[in-house]
């Protein structure tokens, strides 16, 4: 709808969109909605390259700061990446300091 309304301009037009709702899906440490949302974000970039042409239009997409997201202990081949990790010797579950059974996710958020 923007860039439809925009191209109606003589004189051009500088058009900035941001896949905001990722960035928000991390801030709430879901890893599903922030993978979701950068799908979305690579269709809008699809359809601007669709409704523009490569001559006259530069398109950049970069984000404005990003997340640790990462890979915790080792998940077996063909773990779901958005479910819990599974563990031959302990089931679904890895032993807390209390020797206590403690789910864990495959994709984590880490800083340090």
């Amino acid at each position: 709808q923007a860039i439809n309304r925009m191209k109606k301009s003589d004189n051009g037009f500088i058009l900035m969109i941001e896949g905001g709702r990722i960035d928000h899906a991390h801030h709430a440490n879901r890893a599903k909605m922030a993978l979701e949302e950068t799908i979305e974000l690579e269709n809008a970039v699809k359809a601007a390259l669709e409704m523009t042409e490569r001559e006259d239009t530069l398109i950049i997409v970069t984000a404005d700061h990003g997340h640790a997201v990462t890979m915790s202990g080792y998940p077996e081949r063909g773990n779901p990446i958005l479910g819990f990790v599974k563990n031959i010797e302990r089931g679904n579950f890895v032993n807390n300091t209390e020797n206590q059974a403690q789910p864990y996710t495959t994709i984590g958020y880490a800083n340090g």
